[in-house]
């Protein structure tokens, strides 16, 4: 089986029709069909059943429709990296990212990549997990540093960073001034709070609170970590947001920032499209950082 046979498979299985496809590879039928048949007989199956107007795939022929496309995308990527090697690595690298930590490790991560691939070029963009789940299946974006839990229906992907939950308190507020350097939820259960707009986000923090018997008031829903600080440096609430969030507030805000106990771990995902064999540069990209944390 090489790339020519299972091409032609592809574009039979596209047509439905063995005299449209043979028109599209600039083919007459007969070296299709025998180029087919000699196909189904080195693997032993049939893969496709001729009618007279169209033909329909077999669960064989399903199978080798969904691994084709993906040897002939691997069969593309090999020769764009090798044209990359002779050439030096080069394009714009579509990447996405949460708030707290995300800008943090993207930075990080094109620094170094840069050192080793000057050409390449960036084009980041920031929203929340399912802001940025989106954008991948769309194909705006190839990668995004996301958080758990991650939609593993959707992505794959490989940990690069585990944090914890922390409370932005009020200077102002008994809780910001209290020596323990810890807030329970019991501390927080009754006051106003400010969160994630991730919706599954919402759901979590919300069972966090089932223990203590009452609901927790979320009086602001925002995607930025920035915004919660200054919505708390305003008297507005508590924000409930990852401990790293703390190295984006500004030095001349009056606020404090606890970690939240008994501890929840939350971890950063560097994730792509797992229906979606990643770009050249992508996988370049991709093979960088779990070298980064090898």
């Amino acid at each position: 089986m090489d790339l020519r046979q299972i091409r032609y498979f592809l574009t039979v299985a596209e047509e439905r029709n063995i005299t449209r496809a043979a028109e599209r590879l600039h083919l007459s039928q007969p070296p299709l069909s025998r180029a087919l048949m000699d196909l189904e007989e080195e693997l032993g199956c049939t893969l496709i059943v001729r009618g007279k107007r169209h033909v329909t795939l077999t669960p064989e022929g399903l199978a080798l429709k969904r691994r084709g496309e993906q040897i002939l995308a691997l069969a593309d990527i090999a020769k764009t990296e090798i044209t990359d090697v002779k050439k030096g690595l080069s394009g714009t690298l579509y990447l996405g990212h949460v708030d707290s930590n995300g800008p943090s490790l993207a930075a990080e991560w094109i620094s170094s990549f840069k050192k080793e691939y000057p050409n390449v070029t960036y084009n980041l963009w920031c929203g929340t997990v399912d802001d940025l789940t989106y954008r991948m299946k769309s194909g705006l974006l190839e990668l995004a540093i996301t958080m758990t839990p991650l939609n593993t229906e959707q992505l794959d992907g490989i940990t690069v960073y585990s944090d914890s939950w922390a409370a932005i308190i009020p200077g102002s507020h008994p809780l910001a001034k209290a020596k323990k350097q810890t807030v329970s939820l019991k501390d927080l259960v009754d006051t106003d709070l400010i969160i994630s707009s991730r919706h599954s986000r919402e759901e979590e923090i919300r069972s966090w609170f089932e223990p203590t018997g009452k609901e927790p008031r979320f009086i602001v829903k925002t995607a930025h970590s920035s915004n919660a600080s200054k919505l708390v440096d305003q008297n507005i609430g508590i924000a409930i947001f990852p401990a790293s969030v703390a190295k984006n507030i500004s030095a001349d805000s009056n606020v404090v920032v606890k970690k939240i106990v008994p501890e929840v771990d939350v971890d950063y995902i560097l994730s792509w499209d797992k229906e979606k064999i990643p770009s050249a540069l992508a996988s370049k990209f991709i093979d960088h950082v779990r070298n980064l944390y090898s």
